[in-house]
């Protein structure tokens, strides 16, 4: 039996928040590390040149002075996530000097790409103006983040297929990725419907083909029938494709349509 440790941390960087006068020199700058598809929790300590921490217990969005997280684009030099820090309480009598926290959610990072960015720390005074804090003993002002997508599953959006070809009154969209690279002979499949006063049947087609051509290349998957349809309908399939596309075949005399169908494998 293989046995794995696995360790519940908060990542902890510690920012200074007053001068440097040569003493506890801070030589290496650690890089903190983010994972798409799950909250990141990460933990900041407050301290002066002194390497003592300081009380933060007051710095709340409430008494309007706080800390506040940036997180930048290296290349757009965009903030692209910001958080504002909570000061962190222990429980007892006095809350524990120098500890503030935030989260970094899963959302937050959806639309992130995959790379190293940079992070800093401000204090956000009453006024409205902003102090700087820093990220080592020599006045430096940020610190790198790197954030990686290899480790948990990724939400992969629904493609959204509206690009029909009306013909008499067949509905036929173009193809469709079934990303059979990464899908196994159980993939489950789901599209859901979009409808506008449709009767009619709407067919799943599938192809083995990388750059089918013709309506010969491909063959029937699923049928689902729809009568005068207005609401979402849902159908769910299984199997590997290359290629997927759907056709809407539209009762004689009626004039429904299909506005879209969104796909997910």
């Amino acid at each position: 039996m293989q046995t794995v440790s696995r360790y519940l941390l908060s990542q902890l960087v510690i920012a200074y928040v007053n001068g440097y006068h040569g003493r506890n020199s801070n030589v290496y700058d650690r890089r903190l590390t983010l994972h798409r598809g799950v909250d990141n929790p990460l933990t900041f300590t407050f301290k002066n040149e002194d390497q003592k921490k300081q009380d933060v217990s007051a710095k709340t969005v409430a008494s309007g002075n706080y800390y506040e997280l940036n997180i930048i684009d290296s290349e757009s030099k965009k903030s692209v996530v910001t958080k504002t820090l909570a000061p962190i309480d222990d429980g007892s009598t006095v809350a524990t000097k120098g500890q503030a926290n935030c989260k970094i959610t899963e959302g937050d990072l959806l639309p992130l790409d995959a790379k190293f960015y940079n992070f800093a720390v401000r204090e956000v005074k009453t006024d409205g103006s902003r102090e700087v804090t820093y990220s080592d003993t020599g006045y430096a002002a940020s610190g790198t983040i790197e954030l990686l997508d290899n480790a948990y599953p990724q939400f992969v959006g629904s493609v959204s297929v509206s690009d029909f070809t009306l013909s008499g009154d067949i509905f036929t969209s173009g193809a469709k990725s079934g990303r059979p690279g990464i899908n196994n002979n159980k993939a489950l499949h789901t599209i859901a419907i979009y409808p506008k006063n449709f009767s009619g049947t709407v067919k799943v087609q599938g192809t083995m083909e990388s750059d089918p051509q013709t309506d010969d290349d491909y063959f029937d998957i699923t049928t689902s029938s729809l009568s005068s349809e207005s609401n979402v309908s849902t159908l769910n399939f299984t199997g590997v494709f290359q290629n997927v596309r759907f056709k809407a075949i539209r009762t004689t005399g009626t004039t429904g349509r299909i506005d879209k169908i969104l796909y997910r494998q």
